[in-house]
């Protein structure tokens, strides 16, 4: 059985990446960055209180998100999230945001962020971190294909052989 576990090129670049920002000149720079990569799959938005709404239309496997923001803060978008998703789901979360301080960087792991970046973006990093968030996206998922086939496999009991002596090892 020659199963793949690790996504492939094409796999990583067919993801689906949303991009939730208020300041326009880093979603063209997060989307310039993208599309040199060649991703294509990427959606954005400048207004967070249509996070849920998109998220939920887009099923996006990685978010790709600021902190601070009018109207509704990148805490308050990654507690909406967390309480909509199912159990055992997976949604890698890399926060890029201009405040990178040792403070808001646990508080914005504590919230349920999987990664983070400081501002201004090195386009080099935030493409290793994307690569490295999608394939954990892509293993966990594999994983629990697996779990799912040999959950649906029939119990099969090991029994040994007798031994010369007739006894079981």
């Amino acid at each position: 059985m020659n199963v793949q576990l690790f996504p492939d090129e094409q796999q990583l670049c067919a993801a689906k990446i949303l991009i939730v920002d208020d300041e326009e000149a880093d979603i063209r720079v997060l989307q310039w960055t993208l599309r040199v990569a060649k991703f294509a799959n990427v959606r954005s938005l400048t207004d967070p209180t249509r996070t849920l709404e998109i998220f939920q239309q887009f099923q996006p496997d990685l978010l790709l998100l600021d902190l601070f923001m009018p109207k509704l803060d990148g805490f308050a978008i990654l507690k909406q999230l967390r309480e909509t998703m199912r159990t055992g789901d997976f949604l890698p979360v890399l926060v890029l945001t201009g405040f990178d301080t040792a403070e808001t960087r646990s508080q914005a792991m504590a919230a349920g962020a999987s990664d983070f970046l400081g501002k201004p973006l090195d386009c080099t990093e935030v493409m290793l971190r994307i690569r490295n968030l999608l394939q954990t996206r892509f293993l966990h998922q594999r994983a629990l294909e697996m779990q799912k086939q040999l959950e649906a496999r029939p119990a099969v009991r090991e029994t040994s052989p007798p031994t010369s002596t007739g006894r079981k090892p």
